[in-house]
């Protein structure tokens, strides 16, 4: 198609334009046959002053195409899921803006949204787990069981999990929609006291020997200039599939703060588990604008502290200086975990020695085991050991009356 400079669109008449506004302003030539493909592609892009002017520029691009022999097949299937969507978020908001007894928000989403097994579950630190309606933890849908699972946070903590149907969120507009109406319910329906507080009850965490896992989204800096406002939904994404994988593990998240994620485990196989299962679908993610997101994971079983404000210890901070020197897309344990693990390593787990190293601010050399698996990348520069590498290790982590908060010591660069 050639440029229309501004000489030949001045030239113009206005009945060459399928929008033109009220202040004259004129939008989407459809002069000649390519020109009209392109307004068909855009029209959903324009914003129109309102719907009836929207409805006569449609006309007249569809008068448009008819005239130069165009089938505009795209155009009127997605004016049809334009119009679908638009119902379905006027039926959610007329819905969910009523004064509903408490609970009614599930049964609401599955009428407007035609999903009658959706469930809305709240999650509960107590418990370690989303609740459904009576209290009762649910396990969240297993990889490859045809269930989505959408999430929403407060604060950079879990608050509800929606299980559907995953046609119904498909769409992007309508999911935001529907998110922002939940959102809205569960917010005022926690100011009643009618959904169960999620404060961290620090005496319910696991104590003695455990396994810590640190998550960290590499050169997150640049994906946050690249993106802009959108690195939110990048970032909610990772957290979900983060946050997904330790749930199934039995693992409880301790905290997710900007790009960081931590969390806690019973059992050593658990974690690795956890990871192997996170990193493996993150691979297989697509992302838009052909995104490169990987995520560095480092896992260290010791005996850290537990008090009423979290986790302390020498524990916690080898936890962060072995993510620290993983690249993204790798998983590295240090040596307490592999011992850990022993013999009952996970199927298809495997550790292969790094060798000995030594990590910033931490008394003794470490010996660092990478966690292969099929399906992750294998392949990687040798462990990052120097400064500014990745998180710092918490001065301290404490809790506080809406969530478990994790305490970076300083700034981290990526």
């Amino acid at each position: 198609m050639s440029r229309l400079d501004s000489r030949k669109r001045a030239r113009l008449p206005a009945s060459a334009f399928a929008y033109v506004d009220s202040r004259g302003r004129r939008r989407l030539p459809v002069h000649d046959k390519a020109h009209v493909r392109n307004a068909l592609a855009r029209f959903s892009r324009v914003a129109f002053e309102d719907e009836a002017a929207r409805e006569r520029a449609r006309k007249r691009l569809l008068n448009a195409a008819k005239k130069f022999r165009i089938v505009p097949v795209g155009f009127i299937t997605g004016q049809l899921q334009s119009e679908r969507r638009d119902a379905t978020a006027g039926r959610l908001v007329i819905e969910l803006g009523r004064n509903a007894a408490p609970g009614e928000l599930e049964q609401r989403l599955r009428r407007v949204l035609r999903d009658p097994t959706l469930a809305v579950l709240h999650w509960s630190d107590a418990s370690g787990a989303y609740l459904d309606g009576r209290g009762k933890p649910v396990p969240i849908p297993a990889e490859g069981d045809g269930r989505g699972v959408t999430y929403l946070e407060r604060q950079g903590r879990p608050m509800t999990a929606l299980v559907h149907d995953p046609k119904v969120l498909h769409d992007e507009d309508l999911s935001e929609t529907v998110l922002a109406a939940v959102r809205f319910v569960v917010e005022k329906e926690r100011l009643h006291g009618e959904v169960q507080a999620t404060s961290t009850d620090a005496a319910a965490l696991p104590t003695g020997f455990v396994t810590l896992l640190m998550t960290d989204i590499e050169a997150s800096t640049a994906l946050l200039r690249r993106l802009g406002d959108r690195y939110v939904d990048l970032l909610t994404d990772v957290r979900g599939m983060v946050r997904a994988a330790v749930l199934r593990a039995s693992g409880r998240e301790i905290d997710a703060r900007a790009d960081e994620f931590f969390a806690v485990f019973g059992r050593a196989t658990a974690a690795n588990e956890a990871a192997t299962a996170f990193q493996r679908e993150l691979g297989t993610r697509a992302w838009t604008g052909d995104l490169d997101v990987r995520v560095r994971v480092g896992i260290h079983s010791g005996r850290p502290t537990l008090t009423d404000v979290g986790y302390i210890g020498l524990a916690v901070h080898t936890t962060a200086r072995v993510c620290s020197a993983a690249h993204g897309g790798q998983i590295i344990a240090s040596a307490e975990t592999r011992a850990a693990v022993g013999e009952s390593a996970p199927k298809g787990i495997r550790f292969r020695s790094l060798g000995r190293h030594r990590l910033r601010g931490l008394p003794d050399v470490q010996t660092l085991f990478q966690v292969q698996a099929e399906g992750l990348l294998s392949s990687f520069p040798k462990p990052q050991t120097g400064r500014g590498s990745g998180p710092r290790p918490p001065a301290r982590s404490r809790l506080t009356q809406a969530q478990s908060t994790f305490r970076w010591g300083g700034e981290r660069q990526t």
